[in-house]
């Protein structure tokens, strides 16, 4: 039961982050995007915690935004940006429950 609450608690929290973090991007150019997810990549490499799939999505909006197809480079950016974001915020939870999920 602990693993269940603890399941939709962390699942409230890291769509409350999705919803704020799409409106905070609305406007932004393609560039900004991928700066903005090469920054987020950074980070969540840093703490080692990123995903293998986000660096390949940079790859991918930076081809694009070459091919001038700024819609799709745009898209591929936001998620680069949902990924490190979300596997951040899944670290820093897990880090603060792990210990309940542990049988005493």
């Amino acid at each position: 039961m602990k693993k269940l609450i603890l399941s939709v608690a962390a699942a409230a929290f890291l769509f409350s982050g999705c919803a704020q973090m799409n409106s905070s991007n609305q406007g932004a150019s393609a560039q900004e995007l991928i700066k903005t997810a090469k920054m987020k990549y950074t980070q969540a490499h840093n703490e080692d915690v990123a995903w293998k799939e986000t660096k390949s999505l940079i790859v991918k909006a930076e081809a694009m935004l070459k091919k001038s197809d700024e819609k799709k480079a745009i898209a591929l950016a936001k998620e680069a940006i949902y990924q490190a974001e979300t596997a951040m915020a899944e670290s820093r939870e897990y880090e603060k429950t792990w210990r309940q999920t542990v049988p005493q």
